[in-house]
């Protein structure tokens, strides 16, 4: 298994500990219908503020430890009107997300660079390098072509039990062994096959969405 070194953002609602954000507790109406990858960019950032090489003023005020989800939802909302505008109906493109992630790196001056997709046969060496250097990993799970029949199926436990399935969203990659990859997605932990992805992105999507930001060192 090759995963990352620390766990990501742990944020608090209600009494309720989730992994990562759950776009369905923004403020923001069209954020909580579009903006998974607004929350993959802020889990994808704050790791990079605690554990990487991305300290910015970005995240001042933000606490240590468990994030309180007033606070994390303003960091979304800031990010969003500032480097990751949605689009209605369709949410966030691939190329915005990485160009707004590139913006923000040159902003605050930190020693990364995004770009979006990696060629079809590289996707998992790539995501496992990504892992190995202690960068999470944006993975888009991509629209159908050319009608939404299919979706991917998100496992939990050790006995891998279906827990939902899902198309046209992003998700954070936080581990990855040769059979499945770790997930955060909606403020929980979830398991995919990666045969699974294979088959989806081949013969009921495409390789050009179903892809991931490549966010390297400069």
């Amino acid at each position: 298994m090759t995963a990352l070194r620390h766990p990501g953002p742990a944020i608090l609602r209600e009494g309720r500990r989730t992994s990562g954000g759950d776009q369905r507790w923004l403020k923001s109406p069209a954020a909580q219908k579009y903006g998974c990858g607004v929350v993959a960019a802020v889990d994808l950032l704050l790791y990079l503020h605690r554990h990487g090489e991305g300290q910015s003023e970005f995240f001042r005020g933000v606490p240590e430890g468990d994030i309180p989800w007033e606070v994390y939802d303003y960091c979304a909302d800031r990010l969003r009107k500032r480097y990751l505008p949605l689009l209605p109906l369709f949410g966030l493109n691939a190329w915005v997300l990485a160009a707004g992630l590139n913006r923000y790196f040159r902003e605050y001056r930190l020693p990364y660079r995004a770009g979006w997709g990696v060629a079809p046969g590289r996707l998992w060496a790539e995501m496992e390098a990504m892992l190995a250097r202690d960068i999470p990993v944006i993975l888009c799970i991509g629209v159908n072509f050319p009608f939404p029949k299919h979706k991917l199926g998100l496992y939990q436990g050790e006995d891998h039990r279906e827990a939902g399935a899902t198309r046209a969203h992003y998700v954070t990659v936080t581990g990855l062994d040769e059979e499945w990859m770790t997930v955060s997605s909606w403020g929980q932990v979830y398991q995919a096959r990666r045969e699974e992805f294979d088959r989806y992105r081949y013969r009921h999507s495409c390789g050009l969405y179903s892809n991931i930001v490549k966010v390297r060192r400069r």
